[in-house]
């Protein structure tokens, strides 16, 4: 065991001392709050549900700023360049693990440019088809996908997007096929699909469960491992067809590197504090989300794994952004 000199001892000493007051002194002033996605959707409503519960707790004035562009890479490359102070935070999905292989070249780098505070939530892939389908269930659609193949058109919100590798993980493990038609986000893919103009989408949850919920849209099946609470009848891809086949979005408080640690600390307590709220989290469950919480090392973890699991289906699948 080394020994410590005096001096080393006395800053050892000083940095544990500095750090509860470091952490007590945090915020003094706003907290911006970077959604790399447009206003709307499931990032931006997550961002700002969070951010009305720390502001009524007296958390501090945090504030969403969309930051939208690039497929999120504008956000992430400019959260990465931020001070590490705090008081710039970025909520971060599954394209922080998805885009370096997919762009090819991006100005961050998902493990290093970043600190993990928590991990938020999780959001199920939901595969959906519209009232004039003759399709029923998410058996019929393999079996037509795999007998037919290239014959239905699937609507995904973008080339990389988390729909997009849902799908693709089950035509990289199945013989089913189908014709994949990207749209660049938004509400038009389910307006095409409501029109009757695709034969389904793979979509976020939190995008179309009013219109599951309102039966204006047939689900077929949800890519988390277990069937979600406020819709108990639609399978998982893994009772059906995969077993052990889970691809949610995810959604991540992530800091820039080198964030005091006092900080990370002080605001993962207040972000699970948030979630834990009871109103938070209703509100989540009704927006499709499921709540995570739980330390930093949880995100860490999540975003090292993703990494090459993502890195080898878009080669496999030979994916390029638009």
């Amino acid at each position: 065991m080394p020994i410590l000199t005096r001096r080393a001892t006395l800053g050892v000493l000083a940095t544990t001392l500095a750090a509860p007051a470091l952490g007590q002194d945090f915020p003094n002033r706003p907290v911006r709050i970077v959604v790399p996605v447009a206003p709307g959707g499931s990032t931006d409503t997550i961002g700002r549900v969070l951010a009305e519960e720390l502001n009524r707790r007296g958390a501090g004035n945090f504030f969403v700023e969309n930051r939208p562009g690039a497929g999120s890479n504008l956000a992430y490359a400019h959260v990465a360049t931020q001070p590490a102070d705090g008081h710039t935070l970025l909520i971060g999905l599954d394209s922080l693990t998805v885009n370096p292989t997919l762009y090819g070249r991006v100005e961050y780098d998902p493990i290093n440019s970043f600190a993990p505070i928590t991990l938020m939530a999780r959001i199920p892939h939901i595969l959906v088809t519209h009232l004039r389908s003759p399709i029923r269930t998410f058996a019929e659609f393999m079996r037509v996908a795999e007998t037919e193949p290239d014959r239905l058109n699937v609507a995904i919100s973008g080339i990389g997007s988390g729909g997009h590798l849902s799908g693709a993980v089950i035509q990289h493990q199945t013989r089913a096929r189908w014709t994949v038609v990207p749209y660049r986000g938004g509400a038009t893919p389910i307006n095409d699909l409501l029109a009757g103009n695709v034969d389904a989408a793979f979509v976020t949850l939190g995008a179309v469960i009013g219109h599951v919920r309102g039966g204006r849209l047939i689900p077929l099946a949800i890519t988390t491992p277990h069937r979600f609470p406020l819709l108990p009848d639609v399978p998982t891809v893994a009772e059906v067809a995969i077993p052990g086949y889970d691809v949610p979005n995810w959604y991540g408080m992530l800091a820039p590197a080198g964030t005091p640690a006092p900080v990370i600390a002080w605001l993962n307590r207040a972000i699970n504090d948030a979630l834990a709220e009871p109103r938070v989290r209703a509100t989540l469950l009704d927006n499709g989300f499921e709540i995570v919480g739980g330390p930093p090392e949880v995100l860490g973890t999540l975003i090292r794994e993703s990494l090459p699991r993502w890195a080898t289906l878009i080669r496999a699948a030979n994916m390029r952004a638009e």
